[in-house]
């Protein structure tokens, strides 16, 4: 007995010493994504944020500038609140001072819309009417807009990487010639050919470049002819692994990968946050991609869909272009980026239900951690046309129990960050009592009669979303470069005063 308890105990510890995945092996990558698209940072935030990430163990950036970007080849591009060379020297140095990478992030393929819409580029949409998609059978022509692009954003980024997008390409195939070319060599040939093209671009320049997994995982076919020094950023937000296509088919191919949480990312929206979904990625996903052995971990944080509606003052020129859904900006999310940091950086998966509860003790001096924590441990109900008028007021009438639990916490420090809490709860009642007045409008009971109750109920909405325009404007005023071009844009709150206006 003794003889087999010994030898039992010998394979128990042979076993313990075999590497573990799990046990061993830690991301070389830990980087946060900065998404400019519709909210633009002030270079002090902007800075301040890289410090508090670099404080809790961050090395990489990942930034999408966007139109936001200083381009001199191609001002065409850069929009009202473009920040200057200096600015984004600077940030990029205060960055590496910290030993943070900065990858910029440069759109060539899907989610060109800010490049696209303007008729300089649009010999190279894919389609006329829809600028979100470059042509990659037009190779020669993105080639040398992108080798151009490329070259101005690489030259204010010492990072060895660029990423170059290649995600959400939903036109593949549309125009005549991409058409035949699916037809005779398949859609997965054409993705890759253009990709291995702008690759070859990213080369040139000196530098190794990544692209989003989703496309690939959907059309693998020609995954083995795609560059062996291209990085597959895998973005996964609470799905299966196989949500996209097979993972297998990018596993274990001789392919650089990394894995990707959200901070924001949809249905989110101005007037609702899918917290509980947010902290669940972290917990579940982290843990999963250290044990498949990906290399690096980047947090997403979109601002937008990246997908808009556009004004056209002709045909095929747009004028304007308005995203279809903005999210609240950063200033309220440093509680799920200080939770990427430690789900990133532990070999544990995150507790994130003990986490909240720890973070609202020592960040803002709350004893009551359930409360605190019955913020964020909840599946709002996603509003949309079909949605149920009761359905709405119940989940109206949760959210206001909510606000007065939630309205007897007193915090003792960090007092401008609990706000963006409140802010956000307050935009999320008004805009509930807002849908059911629009709701109503909208259903086939809705007759002249009725008029006088609707209008009877909208004013005080209204006049409550003027109040928290205000409280926007004033909470994010040194964060953003101007608050109130988000505010502005909010789609719920132009619509309360669209309705508003029609009813009184």
């Amino acid at each position: 007995m003794n003889k087999i308890y010994s030898i039992l105990c010998s394979i128990s510890l042979a076993l313990t010493a075999i590497p573990s995945i799990a046990q061993n092996e830690d991301f070389e990558v830990k980087g946060m994504h900065i998404d400019l698209r519709t909210q633009v940072m002030t270079i002090d935030a902007l800075k301040q944020l890289a410090t508090d990430a670099s404080q809790n163990g961050i090395n990489t950036i990942v930034m999408e500038w966007e139109a936001t970007f200083p381009f001199e080849k191609h001002p065409t591009l850069c929009n009202k609140l473009a920040y200057t060379k200096k600015e984004v020297e600077s940030f990029v140095s205060h960055c590496t001072g910290l030993g943070i990478d900065v990858i910029p992030l440069q759109n060539c393929f899907g989610h060109c819309d800010y490049i696209l819409r303007h008729q300089r580029y649009a010999a190279i949409r894919e389609d006329a009417k829809d600028p979100s998609q470059v042509c990659p059978t037009r190779i020669g022509r993105c080639k040398e807009v992108f080798t151009e692009i490329f070259s101005e954003v690489v030259a204010m980024h010492p990072s060895k990487y660029i990423h170059i997008g290649a995600d959400e390409t939903r036109l593949l195939g549309k125009c005549k010639n991409c058409a035949a070319k699916v037809s005779s060599q398949g859609t997965s040939r054409l993705f890759v050919d253009y990709v291995t093209a702008m690759c070859e671009i990213v080369r040139e320049l000196g530098k190794t470049p990544i692209i989003w997994s989703d496309m690939i995982l959907k059309h693998p076919e020609a995954v083995g002819q795609l560059p062996k020094d291209l990085i597959i950023l895998d973005w996964n937000y609470g799905w299966d692994w196989d949500h996209f296509g097979p993972f297998s088919n990018i596993e274990g191919k001789d392919l650089s990968l990394w894995g990707a949480t959200a901070l924001r990312s949809g249905p989110d929206n101005i007037n609702i946050v899918m917290w509980k979904k947010h902290f669940d990625n972290l917990a579940t996903y982290i843990p999963e991609a250290r044990r498949r052995g990906l290399k690096g971990m980047i947090e997403t944080s979109w601002s937008t869909s990246g997908q808009y509606s556009f004004v056209y003052d002709e045909p095929g020129h747009i004028n304007q272009m308005q995203p279809w859904r903005e999210v609240y900006p950063l200033s309220g999310f440093r509680i799920l980026q200080i939770a990427y940091c430690k789900a990133v950086n532990s070999m544990e998966p995150l507790d994130w239900r003990a986490f909240v509860k720890n973070y609202g003790e020592e960040r803002f001096g709350i004893k009551d951690g359930e409360t605190f924590l019955s913020y964020f441990d909840r599946v709002p109900l996603n509003v949309n046309r079909r949605t149920k008028v009761s359905d709405v007021e119940a989940e109206l009438k949760s959210f206001k129990e909510l606000k007065e639990s939630f309205g007897k916490l007193k915090p003792s420090a960090n007092k401008n960050e609990f706000e963006h809490f409140r802010l956000m709860l307050d935009i999320r009642i008004n805009y509930l009592e807002y849908k059911i007045i629009d709701l109503k409008r909208e259903s086939p009971d809705y007759t002249a009669p009725k008029a006088a109750e609707l209008k009877s109920a909208i004013e005080p909405v209204y006049k409550e979303s003027l109040k928290l325009r205000k409280r926007f404007i004033n909470l994010n005023k040194s964060y953003l470069k101007d608050p109130s071009i988000s505010c502005s844009n909010w789609l719920y709150f132009g619509s309360i005063e669209d309705l508003y206006q029609t009813l009184k």
